[in-house]
């Protein structure tokens, strides 16, 4: 039995994650700010294990509450899968339109909540003799610009930054920790949703997003959560790498 711990499970691409992996009878430790009842079921039917958090990942002063519940969870003898999946894409808005509770929601969620986390995990697990794997989820906007979404770019440009450093580090240990980025490409999320009800005045790209939904060319939760599984198998993973969905296809 795996264990996967997995950020933003309630919905979207968590909630998928959790779903196939609850199927495979693994051990899922589910992080979310809403319950999602159906995942009990799911576990009880495949014979697999559930824990689940309730937690806000703004409140910063939590965060290392939340490490102790997860440890509380884990089993040492286990492989460890921790994904970190939660985000929000607000504020859409220029700069000089952000306004600073905007932006420290931004880098709250996006950066300084898979970075505290990280960090406690390779500290605390350090001496783990298992496999140990760190997804940060990532975005092509971690690496291409985007009018009106200056907060989410700069989030998630230094949460690939930081997943380069920490898996340069890592090669060095005796037990490392991998950890890469995974960009999931437009998916059929709320996250969608949200960028096509953005005003055109504050993300000019608007008229383009709703031609994705138009066209059928956003891809299902379900499906980027198994191509994403079926990435964690493979034997060697590149420290530090950014992998992308269309490559894997």
């Amino acid at each position: 039995m795996k264990t996967f711990i997995i950020t933003g499970a309630s919905r979207g691409l968590g909630a998928s994650l959790a779903e196939h992996c609850l199927s495979d009878g693994n051990h899922c430790i589910l992080i979310s700010r809403t319950p999602h009842p159906e995942m009990a079921e799911k576990a009880v039917m495949a014979g697999a294990k559930l824990s689940f958090i309730y937690m806000d990942l703004f409140d910063g002063s939590q965060l290392a509450p939340l490490i102790d519940k997860i440890f509380t969870e884990l089993d040492e003898d286990s492989d460890v899968y921790f994904i970190n999946n939660a985000g929000v894409i607000d504020p859409i808005k220029t700069v000089g339109n952000l306004a600073q509770e905007n932006i420290e929601l931004s880098l709250r969620v996006n950066f300084m909540a898979p970075v505290v986390l990280a960090d406690a995990f390779i500290k605390r697990t350090k001496e783990w003799k298992q496999k140990k794997v760190m997804v940060n989820i990532s975005s092509g906007a971690a690496k291409n610009p985007y009018h009106g979404w200056a907060a989410y770019c700069s989030t998630k440009a230094g949460l690939e930054m930081f997943t380069r450093v920490a898996g340069l580090e890592q090669e060095k240990e005796t037990y490392p920790t991998t950890l890469i980025s995974f960009s999931p490409g437009v998916m059929d999320t709320g996250m969608q949703e949200t960028i096509r009800s953005a005003d055109e005045k504050d993300f000019s790209d608007r008229t383009k997003f709703h031609d994705y939904k138009e066209k059928g060319l956003l891809r299902s939760p379900e499906f980027v959560a198994e191509k994403l599984l079926q990435l964690l198998e493979v034997n060697k993973l590149e420290n530090g790498k950014f992998y992308e969905l269309n490559q894997l296809l």
